[in-house]
């Protein structure tokens, strides 16, 4: 049985290369730096789990561009970069996902305060339709063509053949109506 622990660090990488694809040689890289690296990684971000993630997420990237590897320094050289990398990128991510969270948080509470003023304005709205309904017939025509349909008070006068203190009375009785109940403020 063969003893890769006895293997240099670039023949590990040559036979993890090689036609044969030696899984062995990969777990004993493996073996040989993950507890170095986590603590590597551990000392940058201040969490061990975490540290833990990045170096098995390493190793799997490590693992699948085995065959386009292209080391210019020592493997453990090569490894430490490619945690600092790996930090470097969760740590934007992060940094990303704090920045989107945040909007979110931000959209919901604004957008929660909207609904509510919705809500409200909405109940009001229909407090204050049931009140103008409850309006003798005629205040309520001349409330109405000024309020909703916005004419003036003599384009209301003419058109229901009135006078324009008439109009005003109605229009100035119908608010004291509506506001008497606390609904509407002029």
């Amino acid at each position: 049985m063969i003893n890769y622990s006895e293997f240099s660090d670039v023949e590990l990488v040559e036979l993890l290369q090689s036609e044969y694809e030696d899984i062995a040689a990969y777990t004993a890289i493996y073996d040989r730096y993950r507890k170095l690296l986590v603590l590597h990684a551990n000392r940058m971000l201040g969490d061990v789990e975490l540290a833990k993630d990045v170096v098995q997420e390493l190793f799997t990237t490590f693992y699948q561009q085995r065959k386009t590897l292209n080391i210019n320094t020592s493997l453990s050289a090569y490894l430490y970069k490619m945690v600092r990398n790996k930090v470097f990128n969760n740590l934007k991510h992060a940094k990303v996902k704090l920045n989107y969270a945040e909007d979110f948080f931000n959209y919901t509470q604004n957008s929660g305060e909207l609904a509510d003023e919705q809500v409200c304005l909405k109940e009001l709205a229909d407090a204050i339709e049931s009140e103008i309904e409850k309006l003798p017939i005629k205040m309520r025509e001349i409330f109405e063509l000024s309020r909703k349909q916005f004419l003036s008070h003599q384009e209301i006068a003419t058109r229901l053949n009135l006078s324009k203190k008439t109009v005003n009375n109605q229009i100035n009785l119908a608010i004291k109506k509506i506001s008497g109940n606390n609904l509407l403020h002029t």
